[in-house]
C-alpha cells in the first residue's frame, strides 16, 4: 500500500513537471523572445530548416525524455521545437538568423533530410522521373563525407528531390594509379551507402583524379541505363548548390524537345591524344585567337566549340543516350582510365562532354543560360571580369561552396530571396538556339556547326 502511494506521488510530480515545461517553452513571452533578432538580421528559419529542427529535436529526445514531449507539442502546434543543444552544422553565421519559420505552404514545404531517398522508377516502379541529377563527389579531395552531408541537409530537402528528380552522388572506387581505395575509406563509403539508402553510387573500376571526367562519363552511362524514361539527365559537382525546384520548373518548357543540351557556356578546343584543353575562352572570337596563339590546330585539337561548364550540364535522354553509345566515347574512357602517368586526364571534363556533342549529327549546341543563373559564388564581388556572382533571386546553381556555414547561408539566402512565385518564374536564356548564336557577328565564320542552319 505504501509503495503504491509512493508511485502515485512520483507520477503526479512528473506530470506537473511536464506541464510546467510545456508552459515554459510555449508561453507567449517565450515565443516573443524566440522571434527577436538583431537590427542587421534579415532572414529567418526557412521551412526546410524548420523540419530539420524538428528532426534534431527527436534525436535529442533520446537523451532528454522531457524534450520528447516538447517536440511532439511543437509538431502539433506547427512551430519549430526548441532543442536543448543549439550546436548544429546548419546554424548560419553572419546574416543567417535563427527564428520562427514562415508559414509552410504546399509549394515551399520541404521534407527533412532523409536517411533514404524516396522511391523512384528504377527503385519501386512509380512514374518516370522528369530529371535525374548526378552529383560528382571526389572522395580523395578534402572531406567528401562532410560535403555530402551539407548537401543532404540543404538542397536535397527540396520536395521534388527523390520524386520527380532523383539525385545521386558518384564516387570512384580506385585511386589515381588504379589501385583500390584504402580499406578504411572503402569501408566508410560502403557504410554510407547503407545508411542513406543508396543515394551514393560507388563506381567500381573508376579512378579518383583531379578531373571528374571519368566519373561524369560513368554517370551518364549509368543514368541512361537506369532511368531510360527520364526526360533529362543532369550533372553537377559536390561543391555546388542546386535549386532543384527552380531547375525543374525551367526545364519543363523543353520537355517536348528531343535534342537538348543546356548550361552556361565557355568556348575552347581539346587535344584528345594528350588529354589537354586548348584555348579556353569566354567567347568564340576570343577562342579563335587563343587557338592561333597556342597553336591548338597544329597540336591536333578539335574545335573551337562551346561547352556547358561542369557546375551544371543538362542533357535530354536522346542526346545522352546517343553520346554513351558512341565507340569514341568508350575508347576515350578506356584510354583516359589507363593513363596513370602524364599525359593523363587531369582537367577539362566539361570540355570532353562538349566535344562529343560537338560531333553529334544534329544542329545541337549548349543553350547558354547566363552567368546570373549559374555562377561561382562570391561575397564582395569586386572584380567584374569574372563569372563570380552573389546570390540573387535568379540563382539556380551556386558553385565553389567552401564549407558548411556557407552552404547553410546560401540555402537560407535563396529561400529568403525566392518565394513560390519566384520558383515558377521562367528565366531567360542568353543564347536560345544554334540559329540565334550563328546570327551574331562573325560567329558563323568560326563555328562549323553554323553550316547546319541557314
Amino acid at each position: 500500500m505504501i509503495l503504491r502511494t509512493w508511485h502515485l506521488v512520483v507520477a503526479t510530480v512528473t506530470v506537473g513537471a511536464l506541464l510546467l515545461a510545456k508552459e515554459s517553452d510555449f508561453s507567449p513571452s517565450t515565443r516573443q523572445r524566440s522571434m527577436q533578432v538583431s537590427a542587421d538580421a534579415v532572414e529567418v528559419l526557412s521551412p526546410n530548416e524548420m523540419v530539420a529542427s524538428r528532426r534534431r529535436a527527436r534525436l535529442q529526445s533520446r537523451e532528454h525524455p522531457i524534450h520528447e514531449v516538447q517536440a511532439k507539442l511543437a509538431t502539433l502546434r506547427g512551430v519549430p521545437a526548441l532543442p536543448l543543444n543549439r550546436s548544429s552544422s546548419l546554424r548560419g553565421g553572419p546574416g543567417v538568423v535563427r527564428g520562427r519559420a514562415a508559414p509552410v505552404t504546399a509549394t515551399t514545404a520541404a521534407p527533412a533530410a532523409r536517411a533514404k531517398p524516396a522511391p523512384t522508377t528504377a527503385d519501386a516502379g512509380g512514374p518516370a522521373p522528369f530529371m535525374v541529377l548526378g552529383i560528382v563527389s571526389n572522395v580523395m579531395w578534402g572531406n567528401s563525407f562532410d560535403r555530402r552531408k551539407w548537401i543532404r541537409e540543404t538542397f536535397l530537402t527540396y520536395p521534388n528531390v527523390g520524386r520527380s528528380m532523383p539525385c545521386r552522388f558518384i564516387a570512384g572506387m580506385r585511386q589515381s594509379d588504379l589501385s583500390p581505395l584504402p580499406p578504411a575509406l572503402e569501408q566508410r563509403l560502403r557504410a554510407e551507402v547503407g545508411l542513406h539508402g543508396g543515394d551514393l553510387l560507388l563506381a567500381d573500376g573508376v579512378p579518383e583524379r583531379k578531373s571528374p571526367c571519368l566519373k561524369t562519363m560513368w554517370w551518364y552511362r549509368h543514368a541512361v541505363k537506369t532511368w531510360p524514361a527520364a526526360t533529362f539527365i543532369a550533372k553537377t559537382d559536390d561543391d555546388a548548390y542546386v535549386h532543384t525546384l527552380k531547375l525543374e520548373h525551367n526545364m519543363r518548357r523543353f520537355a517536348s524537345q528531343p535534342l537538348v543540351y543546356i548550361g552556361s557556356t565557355l568556348w575552347g578546343s581539346y587535344i584528345t591524344k594528350t588529354f589537354e584543353p586548348c584555348a579556353r575562352r569566354m567567347g568564340p572570337m576570343m577562342c579563335k585567337g587563343g587557338m592561333q596563339e597556342e597553336k591548338c590546330a597544329e597540336r591536333g585539337a578539335v574545335g573551337p566549340y562551346p561547352y556547358a561548364v561542369g557546375m551544371l550540364q543538362v542533357l535530354s535522354q536522346k542526346v545522352a543516350g546517343w553520346m554513351v553509345e558512341q565507340a569514341e566515347y568508350a575508347e576515350f574512357e578506356r584510354r583516359a582510365t589507363a593513363a596513370t602517368r602524364p599525359p593523363m586526364m587531369t582537367e577539362g571534363e566539361d570540355m570532353v562532354i562538349g566535344m562529343f556533342l560537338y560531333h553529334s549529327p544534329w544542329p545541337l549546341m549548349p543553350l547558354h543560360w547566363g552567368w546570373d543563373k549559374l555562377h561561382d559564388l562570391c561575397f564582395k564581388c569586386e572584380r567584374k571580369d569574372q563569372i563570380w556572382r552573389p546570390i540573387t533571386h535568379q540563382t539556380v546553381v551556386a558553385h565553389h561552396v567552401a564549407n558548411a556555414q556557407i552552404m547553410a547561408e546560401v540555402h537560407a539566402n535563396i529561400s529568403a530571396r525566392c518565394d513560390a512565385a519566384c520558383v515558377k518564374k521562367e528565366l531567360p536564356f542568353e543564347v536560345e538556339s544554334l540559329r540565334d548564336l550563328c546570327s551574331r557577328g562573325a560567329i558563323r565564320t568560326v563555328y562549323s556547326k553554323c553550316a547546319m542552319v541557314k
